[in-house]
């Protein structure tokens, strides 16, 4: 049976059910991602990898610049894919507990195992659609943008540039929602690649704005702590001045990187609590699961 109330769900229950998933196995949930994490810190702290190699010196060579954004992607990549498998982990872990079954951290991954390779392929085939849609959408606004700022007016120059980054936000909320419940949908439900992202897409019918608000809540939760990690060090200068470039220690950035190791899987298993709660109470809103559900429970001997 599950401990999710069967039921359709308000905006302000979805997220405090989020964090009373969140809070019921924390430790559990917390242990999966950091190990999730560990490799990508691993790779960082060998490599001598950080978001700042990214950032271009003019000083420096040029073959030279290039081997080292080189590395630092590498890195950067590697690390958020791990962090992405911990995420898959923490979503097997709590569909567990939610319907009241045993887990442990290595069961947790071992199922992983078995839903990576679906998940994966449902994720990146809604990267690949949502990459064709968005190229065409700001292409099409990049050109007005270009417009404007040939006509040489101050005014329609500040309203293209604000109507460049909101398309670009309107389709990043867009892709936030429509992929929300790709994970649920593998894991839960056991579907394939084209299936899991039909379900997301078919669940988000009728409640867009709704699946929208939710998923930029968690995301912006997810994501406080690395932003505050990062303004904490100062490393918001690092894309804006480019004097300081290279004036970040070693210890300064294994104190930065260990710090974003600890704290970033603090808010994962809120993520992932958000979208169980949301994928619940969409399947509620649009097929009545809880009546289904109320109704196999009263069949059952």
């Amino acid at each position: 049976m599950s401990t999710i109330p069967l039921r359709p769900l308000g905006f302000g229950e979805v997220v405090d059910g989020a964090l009373q998933l969140y809070r019921g196995d924390f430790g559990l949930y917390y242990l999966i991602a950091l190990l999730a994490a560990v490799p990508g810190y691993i790779l960082m702290l060998v490599t001598g990898a950080d978001a700042t190699m990214l950032a271009a010196d003019p000083e420096m060579d040029p073959a030279a610049m290039l081997g080292e954004m080189g590395v630092a992607l590498v890195a950067i990549v590697f690390a958020w894919l791990m962090t992405w498998v911990g995420t898959v982990a923490v979503a097997v872990a709590m569909a567990e507990r939610i319907e009241e079954r045993p887990v442990s951290v290595g069961r947790s991954y071992r199922e992983t195992l078995r839903h990576l390779p679906r998940a994966a392929g449902a994720s990146i085939l809604a990267f690949v659609l949502f990459g064709l849609v968005a190229g065409v959408l700001m292409a099409v606004a990049f050109a007005v943008m270009a417009s404007f700022v040939l006509s040489g007016s101050i005014a329609l120059t500040l309203i293209g540039g604000l109507g460049l980054f909101v398309v670009g936000a309107a389709l990043t909320m867009f892709w936030l929602a429509a992929t929300f419940g790709i994970l649920p949908a593998v894991v839960i439900e056991g579907r394939g690649v084209i299936g899991a992202l039909q379900r997301s897409l078919g669940l988000c019918r009728g409640g867009w704005l709704r699946v929208i608000g939710i998923m930029v809540v968690a995301m912006i939760i997810r994501t406080a702590p690395t932003v505050a990690i990062m303004v904490l060090f100062g490393m918001q200068d690092m894309f804006t001045s480019p004097e300081a470039l290279g004036t970040v220690d070693a210890e300064t950035q294994w104190l930065m990187n260990t710090a974003t190791l600890l704290i970033g899987p603090l808010t994962v298993p809120f993520m992932v609590g958000s979208i169980m709660m949301l994928f619940h109470d969409r399947r509620v809103r649009s097929e009545a699961y809880d009546l289904e559900t109320l109704a196999g429970t009263m069949d059952a001997p």
